[in-house]
């Protein structure tokens, strides 16, 4: 996974500005002292996936810092944290010596949580160590009781110069193919999440290398027969699909209905055939929306529709595709057509 294999391991790595992110967590945490009622936790927000997190982690493993972490994954209600986490606030160090810091993440996302909001007030007012809390929307109104004792560090969507670096190293490094109007695109619709960003250019890269198989010896008729397959697993349905990306889809339109299940039930198999058209029609409104992120559900909703399917009769190319040269031959003879005219007069 690239959010994997290019996480920053160091500040130094870190997509972001230096002056207004890293620079004031770390004075708040070398500054800290439980005396200080207003500071005395850190609220570090900003969009998914811009890296509040990642922040965390890299300048508390930076300071030698040991993290008592608690997630939404974790039951978070007023009597386990009494139970569980509140006895730790008093522990200042490990055996090993390092110092202990309390990380609560998504706070925000606290609706299921009965009490967590308000145990969580009382761990601040209790805690004898630094007690950083992340969320995605600092203007919650799940957690405005902890805001008086919060310093607030909000992180900005990276600029698109720190972000061009990383899609660059990996491009080069991994031989990603997409052009400098695609990135542009990318950035904006990433909206600041880095994790998107990445996903997406491993997703292209996977196309890519599904692209450059040896399509002379499965041409499109007989992918299209393999997705029409009902041996064919659905995991080798996607990796067949984007060997033909642009064509696949209208190949399982042109040749679903001769293909569907045969069964003596006429009403059995209309319903198979309307289950099909209905999994074709979703695909085409997804795929008039330009958006990288669809292209996954594109291919689910193509095979979805082949599920019903069993290949029987011949595989036949799509009309619609002869119909658009047709048209765009007559188009080009009517405009010779007239330049000659033209030229005559």
């Amino acid at each position: 996974m690239f959010t994997i294999k290019y996480k920053p391991q160091s500040l130094d790595e870190f997509i972001g500005n230096k002056e207004t992110v890293v620079r004031p967590f770390i004075r708040w945490l070398l500054d800290w002292t439980p005396e200080n009622k207003k500071n005395k936790c850190l609220l570090v927000s900003g969009v998914n996936g811009c890296g509040k997190s990642l922040l965390t982690e890299l300048v508390l493993k930076k300071h030698d810092y040991n993290i008592i972490h608690l997630s939404s994954d974790e039951e978070r209600s007023k009597e386990n944290i009494q139970k569980t986490i509140k006895p730790l606030l008093r522990t200042l160090k490990t055996f090993d010596g390092q110092d202990n810091v309390l990380v609560v993440s998504d706070i925000d996302s606290s609706a299921g949580d009965y009490g967590f909001i308000a145990a969580l007030v009382e761990c601040v007012k209790f805690t004898m160590i630094p007690i950083v809390l992340i969320c995605d929307d600092r203007y919650s109104q799940n957690i405005k009781p902890v805001l008086p004792f919060c310093c607030d560090l909000k992180i900005p969507k990276a600029v698109y110069d720190d972000v061009y670096k990383i899609i660059y190293k990996i491009v080069t490094t991994e031989g990603v193919k997409i052009g400098k109007t695609a990135v542009d695109k990318l950035y904006a619709q990433a909206n600041g999440d880095i994790r998107h960003i990445l996903n997406t250019l491993q997703m292209n890269l996977k196309k890519s290398a599904n692209t450059r198989k040896n399509i002379q010896s499965a041409n499109i008729f007989d992918t299209c027969g393999k997705l029409m397959s009902l041996e064919t697993t659905f995991e080798e349905k996607y990796d067949t699909f984007w060997m033909a990306r642009d064509i696949h889809p209208l190949m399982v339109q042109e040749n679903y209905i001769g293909n569907t299940l045969s069964t003596r039930d006429d009403v059995k198999r209309l319903e198979n055939i309307s289950k099909a058209a209905e999994a074709i029609s979703d695909m085409d409104i997804i795929d008039t929306v330009f958006n990288w992120e669809l292209e996954p559900y594109i291919a689910a909703t193509t095979i979805h529709a082949t599920m019903k399917c069993s290949k029987r009769g011949q595989i036949k190319f799509p009309q619609f595709l002869g119909k658009i040269s047709t048209i765009n031959k007559n188009k080009r003879e009517k405009l010779d057509y007239h330049f000659a005219k033209f030229k005559l007069k």
